[in-house]
């Protein structure tokens, strides 16, 4: 089912650019308040990946979703196979470099990628965080088409998760050509960042108070408006609304449906 979506013509346009294979501004920031479509966004945008683009979203909901698990979800999706240098750098910092990397080894990759992972020290931390990431960014490096994360609420993330996106992630991005980032939640990482805001695009995500955007999701959904001027009604709705989508949309959804008559 296709996603309905009113407006953000230019946020679409952009995430459509950062799919193009000379894209050199790949990150893309949407930013947004609660209830400003940013959801609903993302999901029209993730409708339109070609088949032949690996897509790996991820919500940063807390502790859930650690730098390791990060590693583990793409590594499920673009097959370890493919990640023989992170694997073998795994496998380092477990101190068994000259370990089999089969099937068996990998049924227990996310709990091996905690354990390399982890150190007492914050400055081993960073180190081993560093030397799994740079091993995976060579792993990209080696697909024949560009691989898209898709990362949402930036701002329910762990601070570790944060200082990585923030630090060693994104600035790698900016150097791969191999990797394309989307990035949304009501706060996002600030643009202005010497090692990576040169190949960053941000919107920030206002809603859509025009009444105009609004009418082909009413006709889409079926819906009839019982009242003289149902457009200037829905400029209303809108207006009154502040053009917040999600409570816009409920309105709509809340209409009773046209019969074969309308």
């Amino acid at each position: 089912m296709t996603t309905l979506l009113a407006d953000y013509d230019r946020e679409r346009q952009a995430f459509e650019a950062l799919l193009t294979p000379d894209c050199r501004k790949r990150i893309l920031l949407f930013r947004g308040a609660s209830g400003c479509g940013k959801t609903t966004l993302l999901s029209a945008c993730l409708e339109q990946v070609p088949a032949a683009i690996p897509c790996i979203p991820i919500q940063l909901r807390g502790s859930a979703v650690s730098v390791a698990e990060i590693f583990y979800r793409s590594g499920n999706r673009l097959s370890w196979e493919r990640l023989s240098r992170f694997t073998g750098q795994v496998a380092t910092l477990q101190g068994v470099p000259q370990v089999q990397i089969d099937h068996n080894w990998l049924l227990g990759i996310n709990n091996r990628i905690s354990v390399a992972l982890h150190a007492e020290e914050p400055t081993d931390r960073e180190h081993r965080r560093a030397a799994l990431t740079e091993a995976w960014f060579q792993d990209l490096q080696a697909f024949d088409h560009p691989v898209l994360m898709a990362l949402d609420t930036y701002e329910q993330a762990t601070a570790e998760v944060t200082a990585w996106i923030d630090g060693p992630f994104l600035s790698r991005v900016a150097q791969a050509s191999s990797l394309r980032v989307l990035l949304a939640g009501q706060k996002v990482p600030e643009v202005h960042n010497i090692e990576w805001g040169h190949c960053c695009t941000a919107h920030h995500l206002c809603g859509v108070p025009e009444a105009e955007h609004w009418w082909p999701i009413v006709e889409a959904m079926n819906r009839r408006v019982n009242v003289p001027d149902p457009r200037s009604w829905l400029a209303g709705v809108c207006h009154a609304l502040g053009g917040r989508p999600k409570e816009i949309m409920q309105v709509i959804q809340d209409l009773p449906r046209r019969g074969r008559e309308a």
